[in-house]
């Protein structure tokens, strides 16, 4: 009750200091306080497909270290305690909130020996973009979702239009919070129910069900695969992950460099059980491109790539106030 209480008191300083500085809140000291609080106000509520213990959400180092490429063999005995990472970049007119889950093993319900289809360490993410509209936490225009080698477009309004992405569907809300749908065994989101039938259907013919993930102050484990109340803790990309990308080569964090603007960035989690490499960071992803962006657009540069995958009515900035990738990496 009391942590309870805490972020109440929290949210409501947070609101009145955004209320009292309005645009020019980047430039504050607590900017990065804010873009906290905004992230826990979207965060979002997942359902996952879980047909085995693989399926359960966790951070990349739960073994207690930050060598990617023994997580499958860690996965039965390492911590499985639940956490998403979370980014926030701000534009003049928008906010861009960036999730990613990871797993570290993405597995076929045949013998992945045989089916081709495994691989070590698995990280799709979603992207939330969210208008700037002079509440506190601003309304939220569009949800994209990754699973595999796709990224999906949903829309909270009618005021959003397909781009280069067709509109997928309709986002959904609960209590404020997006609503997500992970796969069981190869963990693609998306943002319905219905989109696949490894959320629901394949989990319960394997004897598992669907956790459901809410965003907490404590870092849960499920008592099993029908768990439908579990608190995931938030941590943030920029001091978690960002730091290590130059960690690069076989036995570290990351693997496969790749050229972004000038800078020498990982594409993947180093892995090397079954297919490897597989699994993106953050700033590797390459879908949706089309001919327009780069490998890395959708996390690095947001509001260009988001700006290309639908259509927006009002302004729509490419200028950003608080982007603190882009500014470490022309520092570089």
């Amino acid at each position: 009750m009391k942590s309870r209480w805490s972020l109440t008191l929290l949210l409501v300083l947070m609101v009145g200091l955004v209320l009292s500085f309005g645009s020019s809140w980047s430039a504050l000291e607590g900017a990065e306080q804010f873009y906290e609080v905004l992230a826990r106000h979207y965060a979002p509520i997942i359902r996952q497909g879980a047909a085995s213990e693989q399926d359960y959400i966790t951070a990349l180092d739960f073994d207690g270290d930050w060598i990617s490429n023994n997580n499958w063999e860690n996965q039965p005995t390492g911590d499985l305690s639940a956490y998403v990472y979370y980014s926030v970049i701000e534009s003049k007119t928008h906010w861009f909130l960036f999730y990613s889950l990871y797993h570290p093993r993405d597995y076929t319900y045949e013998d992945c020996a045989t089916s081709g289809g495994c691989h070590e360490n698995d990280l799709e993410s979603i992207q939330l973009t969210v208008e700037k509209d002079g509440t506190p936490f601003g309304k939220p225009k569009t949800l994209e979702t990754l699973a595999h080698d796709s990224i999906y477009l949903y829309t909270f309004e009618d005021s959003v239009g397909s781009g280069f992405l067709r509109v997928a569907g309709t986002a959904d809300l609960e209590d404020g919070h997006p609503v997500i749908y992970v796969e069981a065994l190869g963990h693609g989101i998306y943002g319905h129910k219905g989109a696949s039938s490894s959320i629901y259907y394949f989990p319960r013919l394997l004897g598992g069900g669907t956790v459901t993930y809410r965003v907490g102050e404590q870092a849960e484990v499920p008592e099993s695969t029908k768990d439908e109340n579990i608190s995931y803790k938030l941590i943030p990309i920029y001091t978690t992950l960002w730091p290590r990308r130059d960690s690069i080569g076989d036995g570290k964090t990351f693997d496969r460099p790749f050229e972004y603007r000038g800078q020498v960035l990982s594409a993947s989690i180093d892995g090397d059980t079954f297919t490897k490499d597989s699994a993106n960071t953050p700033w590797g992803y390459w879908q949706a491109r089309g001919a327009t962006l780069s490998r890395g657009d959708w996390f690095l540069d947001p509001a260009r790539a988001v700006s290309f995958h639908a259509s927006f009515e009002g302004d729509f900035s490419l200028e950003y106030l608080y982007n603190p990738y882009l500014r470490d990496l022309q520092r570089q």
